[in-house]
């Protein structure tokens, strides 16, 4: 059976827009000590980054596959869910393994910790993320960042109406006739 790949595409731009949305910049020039290095590292695992990332790209993974499903189906009438699910998991794999890859995620997010936090600072953090308070903060916030996803999503849909009106009426207020199409 031949798959069309034009939804990896779509499924590739997603996951770098989705990135690019939660603020990772490329790794910076300046060069960082050893140590602190280090420290940072140990800061980001114990706050659990990956596993935020990898909720973060299994959610936009799980709103991309419906429209690819589509996209799929026109050249693949035939296309099962088991493709699917081989193109997720693949995804997935390759997301988790980039993170913590050379020049991956963690390397590209270590910069901006050292623009924002002191050495000492970084040493402070590690030993809060150490304590009982900081471990359970690290253990929730996977189930936090899935639930605020939820609450987003959510606040989303209730802000578009309210968004769609607002802009009518200032595009009004200036002038402009907004021509509106009638519910189907």
């Amino acid at each position: 059976m031949k798959i069309c790949t034009a939804g990896f595409k779509i499924i590739l731009c997603s996951l770098v827009f989705a990135l690019l949305i939660i603020n990772l910049a490329d790794a910076g020039v300046k060069t960082i000590n050893p140590e602190k290095r280090l420290d940072i590292k140990k800061l980001i695992e114990l706050t659990g980054l990956e596993e935020v990332v990898i909720l973060s790209a299994d959610s936009v993974v799980d709103k991309i596959f419906p429209i690819l499903k589509k996209a799929i189906a026109k050249d693949n009438p035939v296309v099962i869910e088991a493709v699917l699910a081989i193109m997720k998991s693949t995804t997935i794999s390759l997301v988790k393994r980039q993170i913590s890859s050379q020049g991956g995620l963690v390397d590209r997010v270590v910069p901006i910790y050292d623009r924002h936090y002191t050495h000492n600072e970084i040493r402070a953090l590690i030993k809060f993320y150490e304590s009982p308070l900081g471990k359970k903060m690290a253990s929730v916030r996977p189930e936090i960042t899935k639930e605020g996803i939820v609450v987003a999503e959510q606040w989303v849909r209730y802000l578009e109406p309210l968004l769609i009106q607002a802009i009518e009426k200032s595009l009004e207020k200036e002038g402009y006739v907004v021509i509106k199409k009638k519910p189907k």
